[in-house]
């Protein structure tokens, strides 16, 4: 009887192993490229509307350094400055999205170098050319953004 409940046991723990290695592989090979760039595009999008700040995938901790100034701790905190767009409400637009994956071979990162144009009541005031990295978890949900931005008249 002992020798069917060992074998037993020993057929339960194989087929969770199995069952489970798929899952257990992806959580170490991390958030895929297409899902990071999904990710941080639905950040990009909330600069420049308010309302995509809820759907963005963030860490509950998430950490946002803009020119190595820490502006938000948290996900809620980012969410809602990102929603009541005050300092993001000149944004017109994001132009010339360029990604790269892995930058320096950094894991769990994707980089996005883009423009802002910065404007009011149709006007143009300013542009700016922003560097951003974001770093991702395996479930891919971004836990900091590093972001170094210049601003330039405009032209």
């Amino acid at each position: 009887m002992s020798a069917r409940i060992g074998r037993l046991l020993a057929a339960v723990t194989v087929a969770a192993t199995l069952i489970a290695s798929p899952a257990t592989a992806h959580a170490a090979t991390g958030c895929s490229q297409p899902s990071s760039q999904a990710a941080a595009q639905k950040y990009l999008d909330a600069l420049v509307d308010r309302n995509a700040a809820w759907s963005i995938p963030l860490d509950p901790f998430v950490l946002r350094i803009e020119n190595g100034l820490p502006t938000s701790v948290s996900a809620l905190d980012l969410k809602l400055q990102l929603h009541l767009h005050v300092q993001y409400s000149v944004f017109t637009s994001i132009e010339n999205v360029v990604w790269t994956w892995q930058p320096d071979g950094r894991q769990d990162v994707i980089n996005a170098h883009y423009d802002i144009p910065v404007g009011l009541g149709g006007v143009s005031l300013a542009s700016s050319t922003v560097d951003e990295d974001f770093t991702l978890t395996a479930a891919c949900t971004i836990k900091r953004i590093d972001a170094t931005f210049t601003i330039e008249p405009a032209a």
